[in-house]
C-alpha cells in the first residue's frame, strides 16, 4: 500500500478553475480506479507523466495529473499542462469547418475543386469537405515527407507535392482515415477565408466553446518528450491541420462539454455519415468515430485517438450518458491511453447509474466445432491484408489458423460454413464472407463487427519487382524522425510484401508494419486492401545506385540484399 499512497500524494489534482467545476470531486471511486490503473502501468512501463480530465453532466467531475512533464526540472504534470495532442486535432478543424459553413465561407457538400486547383488526379476536383471530414474522400491516407521534424517542410505545399498521386478509391467508395485530407481542408479553409488557419481556428472556438486557448505552435510549458523514459528532443508534425495542436486536457474538457451538450454543430458532428458495405458497423460522424466494441452498451459513442513521436492522446464523449474523459501523455509507449479512457467510462457508468459492462463469456468452454466439409475450409486459406499488417489463414491439423508474423497465432473453430469462434477471443465471432468483390474476414465482438482484412491476389511476381526485393532506407530531410529504420521488400508465398522494421523496447516484435504489394505493371505497384493507407501507390525507379521505391512521400533506397 505504500506504493499506492505515494501516487495519490504526488497526483496532481484539481476540481476547480473553470467554468462548471464543482466544490468537490465528483465520482471518487473512478477517479481511483483510473489512478490505480496507472499505477499498474509502472510496474510494466516507463511511467513518466500524463493528465486525465472527467465531464459529468456539463461540469468538471475532476482532473489529474500524474508523474512530470519534465523530468530534468522536476516540473510535474497537472491538469493545466500542455501536451501535442496529434489527431484530437481533427474534431477540432471539423468544428472549424463546421463554424465556416454556418457563416457562408464553406460549402461542406460542393465540390472543392476550385480551392484545389493543383490536385490533377481523376475524381479529386469532386471531392468535398463532408466526404473528408468523414473519411470518404478517397484521398492517400498518408505522405511522410517530412512529417516529423524539427522544423519539417510547410503543410501548405502538400498540394503541390500529391498533386498527381491517384486517389486511393473513388469517393465515397469506403472509410480510409486520411491525414492527408485533413491537411487539405486546411488549405481551403485559408484559401476561402484569406487568413491563417489559426486565427480562424480560434474564431470558431471562440464563437462555439468559449475559449481558444490551443495552438499550432508550441508553447512554453509544453510536457517533454519520452521514449524508454529518456527524455528525446521535440519534432513536430508537417500535417498541422490534422495533428498539429497543442493543449491541456482542460481544454479537451471544454470540448466534450460542448459535444454533450448536443447544440446545432456539435450535433451536426455526432450525426452518423454514409457508409458502405465493406465498412461493416465502422462509422463516422464529422471529425469523430461513432463506434467502440467496449462502451457500445451504453449508447452513442464519439471519440478519437491522437499520436505524435512521444505524445499520447484519446477523448471519449458519451452523449447519451453527459459523460466524457480525456487522457494526454507524454511517453511514446503510452499506448493505453485509449484503454485508460475507457475504463475511466466504464467506472463511471457503474459507479453513477449501476450500469455495468455485460458479461462476455470469458474463460467459459467454447463450443465443438461445428461440422464443416474440409474443402469449404481450404477455400477461406491465403494471406488477408489488415490495417498494418498481413496475415495468413491456413490449414493446419484440419483446422482452420490465423497467423501474422512468427508470434501470433489463432485457431478458429467452426461455428458453420462462413462463421467462427476464436480460439483467443471467446467474445469474438468471426466471420469470412464476399462483399463487393472481394472475400473479407470480419470479427464482432459485443455487437460491433469489424473489417479484419481482405484476401489478397495471388500469382506469379514480375521480373522487374523480384529483382528489387531487399533492404532499403529512408532519404530523409535534415532533422526529419522517421519511424521506422529499415524497409524490406520481401518476396513471399503469392506475392511481394513492403516490411517496416525498428526494434523498440517493450515490444515484442521489431516489425513495425507490413503492407502486401499488388505490381500493375514492371514500375507501378499498389498497397492491396482496404482502409488507411491502402490503395497507394508504390513507384520504382532503377539507376546505377540500385533500385529507389517512392511510396507515401518516402524516397527509399537501397540499402544492401
Amino acid at each position: 500500500m505504500l506504493r499506492r499512497r505515494s501516487l495519490l500524494a504526488g497526483a496532481a489534482a484539481l476540481a476547480c478553475g473553470r467554468p462548471g467545476a464543482p466544490a468537490q470531486a465528483r465520482l471518487p471511486e473512478t477517479r481511483e480506479t483510473v489512478l490505480a490503473r496507472i499505477e499498474e502501468w509502472r510496474e510494466k512501463l516507463p511511467v513518466v507523466g500524463l493528465s486525465v480530465a472527467l465531464v459529468d453532466r456539463g461540469e468538471l467531475a475532476w482532473a489529474v495529473g500524474v508523474g512530470e512533464a519534465d523530468r530534468d526540472a522536476r516540473r510535474p504534470a497537472t491538469p493545466e499542462t500542455i501536451y501535442a495532442i496529434g489527431s484530437l486535432t481533427k474534431p477540432y478543424l471539423a468544428l472549424t469547418a463546421l463554424h465556416a459553413a454556418r457563416r457562408g465561407r464553406l460549402d461542406l457538400d460542393a465540390p472543392l475543386g476550385r480551392h484545389l486547383p493543383e490536385l490533377r488526379a481523376d475524381g479529386a476536383a469532386a471531392i468535398t469537405a463532408r466526404q473528408i471530414l468523414c473519411h470518404r474522400s478517397g484521398l492517400l491516407s498518408e505522405w511522410h515527407r517530412g512529417g516529423l521534424a524539427e522544423r519539417p517542410p510547410d503543410w501548405r505545399e502538400l498540394a503541390r507535392e500529391i498533386a498527381d498521386e491517384p486517389l486511393i478509391a473513388p469517393p465515397d467508395t469506403w472509410n480510409a482515415y486520411s491525414n492527408v485530407a485533413y491537411t487539405l481542408l486546411g488549405h481551403v479553409l485559408e484559401r476561402s477565408h484569406g487568413e491563417p488557419l489559426q486565427a480562424i481556428l480560434e474564431d470558431a472556438l471562440a464563437a462555439n466553446l468559449g475559449r481558444a486557448d490551443l495552438t499550432f505552435e508550441p508553447p512554453a510549458g509544453l510536457a517533454e518528450t519520452y521514449v524508454g523514459g529518456r527524455r528525446q528532443p521535440a519534432s513536430r508534425v508537417r500535417h498541422a491541420p490534422a495533428a498539429g495542436l497543442y493543449g491541456s486536457v482542460l481544454d479537451l474538457a471544454d470540448l466534450l462539454r460542448w459535444l454533450l451538450e448536443g447544440t446545432d454543430l456539435a450535433a451536426a458532428m455526432l450525426t452518423e455519415q454514409p457508409a458502405g458495405p465493406l465498412d461493416f458497423d465502422d462509422r463516422w460522424g464529422l471529425g469523430l468515430a461513432l463506434r467502440h466494441t467496449e462502451l457500445a452498451y451504453a449508447g452513442r459513442v464519439a471519440w478519437h485517438s491522437g499520436r505524435t513521436f512521444g505524445h499520447r492522446a484519446a477523448l471519449f464523449a458519451l452523449p447519451d450518458r453527459g459523460l466524457g474523459v480525456a487522457v494526454l501523455a507524454d511517453f511514446r509507449e503510452a499506448g493505453g491511453v485509449e484503454d485508460l479512457a475507457v475504463l475511466a467510462l466504464q467506472t463511471a457508468l457503474l459507479e453513477r447509474d449501476g450500469l455495468d459492462l455485460p458479461p462476455g463469456r470469458g474463460d467459459a468452454e467454447l463450443p465443438p466445432p461445428a461440422p464443416v466439409d474440409p474443402a469449404a475450409l481450404r477455400a477461406h486459406a491465403g494471406r488477408y491484408a489488415t490495417d498494418h499488417d498481413v496475415l495468413t489463414l491456413a490449414i493446419e491439423d484440419g483446422a482452420l489458423v490465423s497467423r501474422a508474423g512468427q508470434l501470433d497465432r489463432t485457431t478458429l473453430i467452426p461455428a458453420g460454413a462462413d462463421h467462427f469462434h476464436s480460439s483467443e477471443n471467446p467474445d469474438a465471432r468471426v466471420r469470412l464472407t464476399d462483399r463487393a468483390g472481394l472475400h473479407v474476414l470480419s470479427s464482432a465482438v459485443r455487437g460491433v463487427e469489424a473489417r479484419v482484412g481482405v484476401r489478397c491476389p495471388e500469382g506469379p511476381v514480375p521480373a522487374d519487382w523480384l529483382a528489387r526485393c531487399g533492404r532499403y532506407r529512408a532519404d530523409v530531410l535534415p532533422g526529419e524522425v522517421v519511424l521506422f529504420q529499415t524497409a524490406l521488400l520481401e518476396h513471399v508465398a503469392g506475392g511481394l510484401v513492403l516490411r517496416l522494421e525498428s526494434p523498440q523496447p517493450f515490444q515484442r516484435s521489431s516489425t513495425v508494419a507490413r503492407y502486401a504489394l499488388a505490381p500493375a505493371d514492371a514500375r507501378a505497384a499498389v498497397v492491396f486492401g482496404v482502409g488507411r493507407g491502402k490503395g497507394q501507390r508504390v513507384r520504382a525507379e532503377d539507376g546505377p545506385g540500385g533500385p529507389v521505391l517512392h511510396w507515401a512521400g518516402h524516397r527509399l533506397v537501397r540499402a544492401g540484399t
